[in-house]
């Protein structure tokens, strides 16, 4: 099934008309394949919630936020520990809807070589990659101060 066009020259018709007669049936099969894992990759959707419950996120199969939930004891939290929370659960639904892309194309296309299925899983690696886990993921998550670029740190905006 790797081979896009198969080689008929050489071949008797009547091998040429069945072998194409197969490759036609293979791609036939392969987007019909290809026509259900777009249809469950729609309806893929992930929530995650902050540990203290006080944050929750949706997103989308493109990785959209589609709901963002704040309990009431946000109002009164602290609006750089809110901003970090959001940050961290919309991260961690981008990663959870990236394993989840991985699983269902590897449950839905059985062709474990197939380059089309390896570029949809590859695309969501690359626009949402895995969050660190740890006292690296700590520290990288704490505020970092304004580059020199960053023009909202400047007066004349405040």
């Amino acid at each position: 099934m790797h081979n896009p066009s198969p080689d008929f020259a050489g071949m008797d018709p009547g091998q040429a008309g069945r072998g194409l007669s197969e490759w036609a049936e293979q791609l036939q099969r392969k987007a019909e394949t290809y026509r259900g894992l777009q249809r469950e990759l729609s309806k893929l959707a992930v929530t995650e919630t902050s540990a203290d419950g006080m944050v929750r996120v949706s997103v989308d199969a493109q990785g959209a936020p589609t709901e963002l939930t704040l309990t009431d004891r946000a109002r009164a939290g602290d609006p750089a520990r809110l901003s970090a929370e959001l940050m961290t659960c919309l991260r961690r639904a981008h990663s959870t809807l990236a394993a989840q892309v991985q699983d269902l194309v590897t449950a839905s296309v059985p062709d474990s070589g197939d380059d089309a299925a390896a570029r949809i899983v590859a695309s969501y690696r690359d626009r949402f990659p895995d969050i660190p886990e740890g006292p690296a993921a700590a520290r990288d998550s704490r505020r970092r101060p304004p580059d020199d670029d960053d023009l909202s740190q400047s007066s004349h905006l405040r």
